[in-house]
């Protein structure tokens, strides 16, 4: 018997500021991991809505969506996720922690060593940013 799991939906961004640095949001949830600002599309929302939704919720950012990196799948238990990887610039605002108490720190980090503990896809997606890779298309595997 074949068993298909549902589908979860998300986007996210990855932001370089003009020091070469990765714009990272805390989660204060969970694991606490570090990752790209983004998250789950709403109903009737695309990829580039939501990221951009996401990046404003998250970081108090106005962001501009340049090249997709690449759709990334993590198989859990109950579902699959699949992040839709943006490279996106910032159009305006400041960096802050939003009031909402779901983030609980938006900072700059060397892309080369993000702190620990990470989302499942922020490795690939650096990865794969730091080649020069667009339209990617992979698995990653569940870290936590």
């Amino acid at each position: 018997m074949l068993v298909t799991l549902p589908l979860v939906l998300s986007a996210a961004a990855l932001i370089f500021d003009d020091a070469g640095r990765v714009l990272l949001i805390k989660e204060n949830y969970h694991r606490r991991r570090y990752g790209l600002p983004g998250g789950a599309l709403e109903p009737g929302e695309t990829p580039v809505e939501a990221v951009v939704r996401e990046v404003r919720e998250e970081t108090g950012l106005e962001a501009h969506v340049g090249p997709i990196i690449g759709m990334y799948a993590v198989r859990n238990p109950a579902h699959t996720l699949v992040c839709f990887a943006f490279r996106c610039g910032i159009t305006g605002g400041e960096p802050v922690v939003p009031s909402t108490g779901e983030i609980a720190e938006v900072a700059w980090f060397d892309p080369h060593a993000p702190p620990e503990p990470r989302t499942n896809t922020l490795g690939a997606v650096l990865e794969d940013a730091l080649a020069g890779r667009l339209g990617v298309a992979r698995e990653v595997p569940k870290l936590n």
